[in-house]
């Protein structure tokens, strides 16, 4: 649930976010929370309440929760390990990173998260993110605090990330793209 909260399980629609929050509302608030505008910030990722109308997004809550009122507190929580265990985000480990691209500098601040589905890069600016496969990028280590994600062949653009953690994001980018090939 901290991984929703803090913004890196990125649901794939309104839905899925909702039916998340409802779960994490449940979990947090009980059976009796009823969610207005106002309360929201500890059931909704923070990037999600910047960029959408509170009052509708309690309201959809409303009838989330609800429609989870026959569900018992395991049934819930087994049901958000099954949609998180469904996200490309899902078990990533992210470092706090400056992002920018060859095309555009000052991107700003994101996160980059690597999986054994990939390399997952958000902007948090927009919390857009953008998902690698590992045969779809190649990493260059540029010094010990820059690294290069050129993803020229998928997306037509080169990532350059910035970070104190950049050596620790390599190592692990080389085990997972070591263990890919080797699966291959």
């Amino acid at each position: 649930m901290h991984a929703f909260l803090a913004g890196q399980l990125i649901a794939n629609s309104k839905e899925e976010i909702t039916k998340l929050a409802a779960i994490v509302s449940r979990t947090m608030q009980g059976r009796d929370f009823k969610p207005t505008s106002k309360n929201l910030a500890n059931i909704f990722p923070q990037h999600v309440l910047e960029n959408h109308d509170r009052g509708r997004l309690a309201e959809r809550l409303k009838v989330q929760l609800k429609k989870n009122e026959t569900q018992n507190d395991m049934q819930l929580e087994a049901e958000f390990m099954s949609m998180a265990r469904g996200l490309v985000t899902y078990g990533a480990s992210f470092f706090d990173v400056d992002v920018f691209t060859k095309k555009s500098m000052g991107n700003g601040h994101g996160l980059v998260g690597v999986n054994d589905h990939g390399l997952h890069i958000i902007i948090k600016k927009t919390w857009t993110v953008r998902n690698f496969r590992f045969d779809e990028f190649t990493a260059i280590a540029r010094d010990s605090k820059t690294l290069e994600i050129d993803a020229q062949r998928a997306r037509d653009t080169v990532y350059i990330l910035v970070s104190t953690q950049i050596k620790f994001l390599s190592g692990i980018l080389q085990k997972f793209q070591k263990l890919m090939i080797n699966q291959a």
